[in-house]
């Protein structure tokens, strides 16, 4: 009897999910793998033995058999008088005796198993919940194609013979690189039996809570698997702690970050902000009343001002941040050196009361990221380009709109067509400065070539960085800090041993920063910018003051007019840097005639205009302190986002 009520329910569950899949015109009965892929006997076929197969992938039947006594999910369909129901009922009283004995068998094609031999077994064990069945699997291995399912599928045979995992599967290419990152793995290298324990706990336990939440929550707004919810889960999270940690502080943490699970669904998840005109200008009266009268700020900077070129610039911002709000702002600043503690550090700040915390470095994204996930009622801003997250908000400058400028000054005043470009960092951003650069130069000299240099290459020679004498006009980097050489810093030329400054990038995050307090002050935090869950990126340019340059006295006052000139159109919005038909360096048009490049073009830009002379170093040519920043942002090491990603709203 014990059985036989088994089957009858079963059964119930069967008939739902056969009638469900006929009102929405889908076959109701198993997937067969033969009528799938109809070359599956002409593929290669691997044993590999007996393995846990995952029950949640096993979907379907090799061949056709006995398909029709089962619906979809595996559920029993025949009448409860048939002989089939008999035998079902009698395999489940000996499961529930005495334990399932013998394996099935199976063939794995594509991460899914598909049943040669025991299908009334799974049925069985699904209907019991079992989380997985002792299989003779047979691996049938599909050609390679170009399809981004092939391509994962083939990501997940080489981390599978490493780790020997199958349960987690990702919806995106790359995602299974991400996962030897994020743990701190080597492809190729074998994982223990510990490490892959560690692992799977870890994955389960998220699994569990992602779909016990999942059952209260709207399924359309989630992430496609939950793979890629755990992706996200452990870039801000962390793994280290990952396999250890109890129910109720994942339980918490995902409650926190629920947002950015369905953010990731979002076809437009980043929102830029593109100038200050954009945000709202003034709180409702209600929020002006009751806002706060001062906002405490805290900067967390990775080196002193006095030390670093990119320090001194966020600390002027901060001071003329209180020298323009006065006694409604009040700022600290915290000097980390040590990575290990960026985290501790931003989590004393959130406790110290401060509404608002700028870290100054790509670096400190991460730990911005954890921190957030502790305290979701902290407001953190990280100073990087590629928008992730939707709890900490990003800011940066649109440098490369000077960099045009600049560029143009070197391209009127080279004597001889060619122009130095040092570069620091190979990340997100920098493409679009060297690139401004060389099409600057070149709208006012067709001949001109930038050769390209990196100051963290490791066999970079500050002294001779080009290797050629005749390389005289010289862009070196951005800013430098007050105890550095002036001269060494933006365009300058380098002639008989002396050299001479020609213009510098000026960069006034204060205009960000103000603008950023004022949101908070007049009640307007939550609503800037945003309208769905989203990552906000702040990226701000001529049109705000934020970026401008300074061009030396002697210049031909021609050249300086011409310069002032093309800076108010693009002040205005009337001129673009990247419009007009513009190459790479292998000739790939990559904006047509009549076109011009999207935002989203820019900051995704992993190319080089075709007069650069000169390529991207790779992470092993680069000195070990550039590496930490590379891999976070780096052109080469990481997936830029699709251009479907961002929104904004374009300047006029």
């Amino acid at each position: 009897m014990i059985g036989e009520d088994a089957y009858v329910r079963a059964r119930k569950a069967g008939l739902r999910e056969y009638h469900s899949r006929i009102q929405r015109r889908e076959n109701p009965f198993l997937p067969v793998l033969e009528e799938m892929e109809e070359r599956v006997n002409a593929l290669s076929h691997v044993p590999l033995g007996l393995v846990q197969v995952p029950l949640k992938k096993v979907v379907g039947t090799a061949t056709r058999g006995r398909t029709n006594a089962f619906a979809a999910n595996f559920m029993p369909i025949l009448d409860p008088g048939s002989e089939f129901a008999r035998k079902w009922s009698t395999l489940y009283e000996g499961i529930i005796e005495q334990g399932l004995n013998q394996p099935v068998k199976v063939l794995e094609y594509m991460n899914r198993f598909y049943l040669v031999e025991g299908n009334k077994r799974v049925s069985v064990m699904k209907y019991l919940d079992s989380l997985a069945i002792e299989a003779e699997v047979t691996r049938v291995l599909p050609k390679r194609t170009d399809d981004p399912e092939n391509v994962i599928y083939f990501e997940f045979l080489d981390f599978y013979n490493d780790t020997q995992i199958n349960d987690i599967w990702f919806s995106k290419p790359g995602s299974f690189a991400r996962v030897y990152e994020l743990t701190g793995k080597t492809p190729g290298q074998k994982w223990t039996s510990e490490e892959r324990s560690d692992f799977e706990a870890a994955y389960m336990r998220f699994r569990m809570l992602y779909k016990a939440r999942e059952a209260g929550s709207n399924p359309a707004q989630l992430p496609a698997t939950t793979g890629d919810a755990f992706l996200i889960y452990l870039k801000a999270c962390g793994y280290a702690d990952a396999p250890r940690k109890y129910d109720r502080e994942m339980r918490d943490e995902l409650k926190a970050m629920w947002s950015e699970f369905k953010k990731d669904k979002e076809p437009e998840n980043v929102a830029l902000i593109m100038k200050p005109a954009e945000l709202k200008k003034g709180g409702s009266l209600l929020n002006t009343l009751f806002g706060p009268s001062k906002v405490k700020a805290a900067f967390m900077y990775t080196r002193k001002p006095s030390e670093s070129g990119w320090t001194y610039w966020h600390d002027m911002g901060r001071i003329n941040l209180e020298n323009d709000l006065g006694d409604r702002v009040k700022t600290t600043v915290c000097v980390c050196e040590d990575p290990a503690s960026y985290e501790s550090e931003i989590e004393r700040m959130i406790a110290e009361g401060n509404d608002l915390i700028f870290t100054t470095s790509p670096v400190m994204l991460a730990a911005s990221m954890k921190a957030s996930v502790k305290h979701p009622e902290a407001r953190i801003l990280n100073c990087s380009l590629l928008a992730s997250w939707q709890r900490v908000r990003s800011y940066y400058l649109r440098i490369y709109e000077v960099k045009f400028l600049i560029g143009m000054i070197a391209g009127a005043l080279t004597e001889n067509d060619k122009v130095g470009y040092i570069a620091d960092y190979p990340i997100a951003g920098v493409a679009a400065s060297i690139n401004a650069f060389a099409l600057g130069a070149r709208m006012v000299n067709p001949r001109v070539k930038v050769i390209l240099e990196w100051s963290t290459r490791k066999d970079f020679n500050p002294e001779d960085p080009f290797g050629d004498p005749t390389v005289q006009m010289i862009s070196s980097r951005d800013v430098g800090a007050p105890s550095h050489h002036a001269v060494e810093y933006g365009l300058y030329t380098q002639k008989d041993g002396q050299k001479q400054s020609l213009a510098i990038p000026m960069l006034d995050w204060s205009r960000i920063y103000e603008s950023l307090v004022q949101s908070v002050l007049n009640g307007n935090w939550k609503e800037d910018g945003v309208d769905k869950p989203k990552a906000v990126n702040y990226w701000w340019g001529l049109s705000s003051d934020a970026v401008d340059i300074v061009m030396s006295q002697r210049m031909d006052i021609g050249l300086k007019r011409l310069v002032e000139l093309v800076r108010e159109h693009i002040r205005e919005g009337v001129f673009w840097p990247f419009e007009s038909i513009i190459r790479d360096q292998n000739g790939e048009i990559r904006c047509p005639v009549e076109g011009r490049l999207s935002p989203a073009d820019v900051i995704r830009m992993d190319w080089l205009a075709d007069n650069v002379v000169g390529g991207f170093p790779t992470l092993d040519e680069l000195k070990d302190e550039a590496k930490a920043l590379v891999e976070l942002q780096g052109i080469r090491e990481i997936a830029l986002p699709e251009a479907t990603a961002f929104s904004w709203k374009a300047e006029e």
